[in-house]
């Protein structure tokens, strides 16, 4: 995949999480200056703890789209 994106000609936001097996932090950053890496997120965005922390987390995920969203000034 990493391989793919690194083709893309449009811009991308790549969201994940450190608890993630899947996830590979460094290549995220060499693809994407937009970036929501959630520290000790697993690939379904849950952290360990209280289920508001895992909530927390989707409200982030939220906000790092409408950034992305405006940053790239979608729609155009």
């Amino acid at each position: 995949m990493a391989d793919a994106l690194g083709r893309a000609t449009a811009p991308f936001l790549l969201v994940g999480g450190t608890a993630d097996k899947v996830w590979a932090g460094d290549t995220a950053r060499r693809l994407s200056p937009h970036l929501l890496e959630v520290e000790g997120a697993d690939h379904g965005m849950y952290v360990p703890g209280p289920l508001t922390e895992s909530i927390a987390v989707l409200s982030r995920v939220v906000v790092a789209v409408e950034e992305f969203l405006d940053a790239i000034r979608w729609p155009s």
